[in-house]
């Protein structure tokens, strides 16, 4: 297997079940991947550059640690995808007083759910317009990407230590 930016985590994962110790090592934030809920879900949409975004680790360092894991030569990285943006500040777009649906994805997650499942639910029955902020530890970048692949405003926005994630039905 290819370790690309694109590389979903899951699929690695599953191709080399010894890389979870790895991945922890190298950074904490990979430890949530030990929950059954986020490796069942987020792994499989997650990609290496997504991984590397969340955890702070550089990409290239990212995967030089998980090539070098495998004894493939670590230098030999492929280019890196881009990031996704954060901003300090909510877009024009967002009202988060109108917001029709507002969810913690960390609370989600320790009771083993997924928040993509109420948040599709939600605007696919939705009026245009409808709105979803979302709150979490970390930059959902998966959650965004599949967001914006079925053609919904997303941005992402420091909280402070948190994250919020606005996700709009056009």
């Amino acid at each position: 297997m290819e370790i690309t930016p694109q590389t979903r985590i899951g699929d690695l994962l599953d191709a080399h079940p010894g890389l979870e110790d790895t991945l922890v090592a190298a950074a904490p934030a990979f430890a949530k991947l030990r929950n059954p809920v986020l490796r069942a879900t987020v792994a499989r949409f997650a990609t290496l550059a997504h991984a590397a975004q969340v955890s702070g680790v550089p990409l290239p360092e990212l995967m030089g640690i998980l090539r070098g894991a495998l004894g493939l030569d670590a230098e030999a990285c492929p280019a890196a995808g881009g990031p996704v943006d954060v901003a300090e500040a909510w877009p024009d777009w967002v009202r988060e007083d109108t917001a029709g649906l507002c969810l913690d994805a960390t609370e989600l997650l320790a009771q083993g759910e997924h928040p993509w499942a109420p948040i599709q639910a939600f605007l696919t029955t939705s009026a245009p317009g409808a709105t979803v902020i979302l709150v979490s530890d970390f930059v959902p970048a998966p959650l965004l990407d599949r967001a914006q692949a079925r053609g919904w405003l997303a941005a992402c926005a420091r909280k402070g230590d948190r994250y919020g994630t606005a996700l709009r039905r056009p």
